[in-house]
């Protein structure tokens, strides 16, 4: 929420120029400022199967509407499949943004999941940071910049998707550099803090799920705790 409100306060409201929108401000498409936009595939369509394990395969359900990512809804893949699957190998700081289905869920890649990969539901977003950092250009989605411009462009089929020619044309607005390292050195702790949160949360989930059978079979005994 406070990132939220950082970014209304300089993208919408323009409190930081004045209240005017600022000269200096640009709109440029997001494919211009980034090295990917692309989507995955799934690996039955070239004959391949899903593993038990191997690398981790972010599916549409893997991404949470708190833009994290669950790992226990992952499938898998083997390194094989990883290669033949080449364009859609995912980086630490990309975006992923779900594109059919349930849309427009949405998470920064971290080294925890990786390596992984994903399927055609999913689209990748990876910034070029000679133009833009990944965490400004992560801000436009956590201030949902994006959601009145695609929600008008949701091709309507079997399930509703968003095409990546629509991903690619959302305008993003660039200033300065030195703005916008202003504006980053706001909002970089802010997602630092939800991505330690994010991390913590795993592992209580975790330690949950290892003590729990646990205690139900009785093989943890905590009637001695003083509580």
């Amino acid at each position: 929420e406070q990132a939220q409100a950082i970014f209304k306060s300089w993208f919408v409201d323009f409190e930081p120029f004045g209240g005017i929108q600022p000269s200096e401000m640009q709109f440029i498409p997001l494919q211009e400022l980034c090295k990917v936009v692309t989507k995955g595939t799934t690996p039955t369509t070239l004959g391949k199967s899903f593993t038990s394990t191997g690398i981790n395969f972010i599916k549409a359900e893997s991404i949470l509407d708190n833009h994290s990512i669950d790992s226990s809804k992952f499938a898998f893949i083997d390194e094989e499949t990883n290669a033949l699957l080449k364009r859609s190998v995912i980086k630490a700081n990309d975006i992923v943004f779900t594109i059919a289905g349930t849309l427009g869920r949405f998470a920064m890649v971290d080294n925890s999941v990786l390596p992984a990969n994903t399927n055609q539901a999913v689209a990748i977003i990876r910034p070029d940071e000679t133009k833009v950092t990944p965490a400004y250009l992560y801000s436009f989605f956590i201030g949902n910049w994006h959601n009145e411009y695609y929600s008008k462009r949701i091709q309507q089929a079997v399930q509703a998707n968003l095409s990546l020619t629509t991903i690619k044309s959302l305008p993003i607005a660039v200033l300065k550099n030195t703005t916008m390292n202003n504006y980053e050195k706001l909002v970089s702790p802010l997602f630092a803090l939800m991505k330690n949160n994010e991390e913590e949360n795993r592992r209580l989930s975790k330690l949950r799920d290892t003590l729990l059978p646990r205690l139900m079979s009785g093989e943890l005994d905590v009637s001695n705790l003083d509580l």
